[in-house]
């Protein structure tokens, strides 16, 4: 059983008022309560033939939650009041989880669809299950958390969104949230651009903290949402080396970067230097490297980047002029400056490659 921060935060605040000491482990025995113990315990088979009859075992209590996939409790003692504390905490858990039930697992269904963990018929029934339409337009929004706690991020991004019950938004990790996002007739990039923005924006404003965002590919079945997810995961991997300055990454958008990051890592070192060396280094300074940068980003438009840069037209030529006469390509003519734009992607992409969420 998958359980979302929000209902992790429920129990741990229910079962800290016991003050036993009580750990939470999952079906495998992994360590779920408290948060940080990467301690995993083999349970006894006779606990899970019978998981709700406390059994005492090594100086332990333990005892099972009710249904088909039970979480375990351990706690501390094997007196009979550790065990009368025992069946109460199990109790306890199982009532929290199964008032959860309802909304988590269609939010299992969804995060299931998104693993790419089912498929046919399996899939079909889940979806009728939770009345999550088959065929229907959506597309993937992933947020990469940095510094934004789970339960916060989820309150953020549920007020963003609305109670739009075609969408749904899924905790995968706790760096992870998915909003799946029903595209109608009309709806386009654009808009999808927008609401990843303003997704961002809020993010920054309320919880003073950036985030990651990832828009992958709209998709016509719900068996095909885990072909987005992995788009938008991409997205973000892809963005974070050559868009450092965005926070929002849209894989369509993405073409030319996708290609420069699947280059092998010593190909584009090799290309790159031969603009980017000992020889360019007094050349390419900081200064010089922005004003680029910022002549590419208006489209080559020479009095758009001296306005922005606060210079004369002319030193912007004369800039661009000792930049052809050193290296041989001139900027302002559209193959140069898509050449010059390659191997100074292929420099990041060297540096930086292989950095993944």
């Amino acid at each position: 059983m998958y359980l979302d921060h929000r209902v992790l935060a429920k129990i741990s605040r229910v079962l800290a008022r016991l003050d036993m000491n009580i750990m939470l482990l999952d079906t495998n025995g992994q360590v779920i309560l408290p948060e940080g113990n990467d301690r995993e315990l083999t349970l006894p088979e006779v606990l899970r033939s019978n998981p709700t009859q406390p059994l005492v075992y090594g100086g332990f209590t333990l005892i099972g939650t009710e249904g088909t996939q039970p979480l375990f409790l351990c706690l501390p003692g094997d007196s009979s009041d550790v065990c009368s504390c025992a069946i109460l905490a199990s109790e306890l858990v199982s009532s929290m989880t199964r008032v959860e039930l309802p909304n988590a697992d269609r939010e299992q269904t969804f995060r299931s669809i998104l693993r790419g963990e089912v498929e046919g018929a399996e899939m079909e029934t889940m979806a009728l299950e939770h009345e999550i339409a088959l065929e229907q337009d959506r597309c993937v929004l992933m947020l990469h958390l940095q510094n934004v706690d789970a339960e916060s991020a989820l309150n953020i991004l549920s007020a963003i969104t609305g109670d739009n019950s075609d969408d749904a938004v899924v905790e995968m990790d706790r760096h992870t949230l998915v909003l799946v996002k029903k595209l109608d007739e009309q709806g386009d990039y654009d808009d999808i651009d927008q609401l990843g923005q303003a997704i961002e924006n809020t993010f920054m404003s309320e919880a003073n903290h950036q985030v990651y965002i990832g828009i992958g590919e709209m998709k016509p079945t719900l068996g095909l949402l885990s072909e987005s997810m992995r788009e938008a995961r991409r997205a973000i991997d892809v963005g974070r080396i050559y868009r450092k300055e965005e926070y929002v990454f849209i894989y369509r958008k993405m073409l030319i970067e996708r290609f420069l990051a699947d280059v092998p890592r010593e190909m584009g070192q090799r290309y790159n230097s031969l603009l980017f060396n000992r020889k360019t280094a007094r050349l390419f300074n900081d200064e010089m490297i922005h004003t680029i940068e910022k002549f590419f980003e208006n489209s080559l438009n020479l009095s758009e980047t001296a306005r922005q840069l606060y210079i004369h037209r002319n030193t912007l030529i004369y800039r661009l002029d000792k930049v052809q006469r050193i290296i041989g390509l001139d900027l302002r003519a559209f193959d140069d400056a898509v050449t010059f734009k390659m191997m100074m992607l292929l420099g990041k992409n060297a540096n930086e490659k292989g950095r993944r969420i």
